[in-house]
Order: C-alpha cells, then sequence, then structure tokens
C-alpha cells in the first residue's frame, strides 16, 4: 500500500489520472491527495507501480 505525504503533496494532479484502480482522489481541506487504502492494490497486476514516478514532489510513499 503507498501512502501520500500531505506535507509534501503540491496537488499538481499527476498520480490520480494514472491509477487503474481510481485509488487516489482530493482531499480538499487538507490540501492533498490521498490513497483509498481498500482501492489501492500496489499495481499488483501491472509491471511497476504507476503514481509513485509521476509525483514531481516525491509524495508518494510505501507503507
Amino acid at each position: 500500500m503507498y501512502t501520500i505525504k500531505p506535507d509534501l503533496c503540491v496537488m499538481c494532479d499527476a498520480c490520480r489520472p494514472v491509477c487503474p484502480r481510481n485509488a487516489v482522489s482530493a482531499h480538499e481541506s487538507e490540501k492533498t491527495y490521498v490513497i483509498d487504502a481498500d482501492a489501492c492494490n500496489d499495481c499488483s497486476n501491472m509491471a511497476a507501480v504507476r503514481c509513485v514516478p509521476q509525483c514531481p514532489a516525491d509524495a508518494i510513499v510505501k507503507g
């Protein structure tokens, strides 16, 4: 499972459209994106995680 560090997220929207399970959404009140733990499967059916390389702020971390 991956998470987004709110203090690093710049709300650029680069991660949301690449998620194949639509697990990423904006959390406007906290000014960050969040990853739904129930929806995220670490892109297990793909060769690599898609959201992490898209993040220009390195805000998406495993754990």
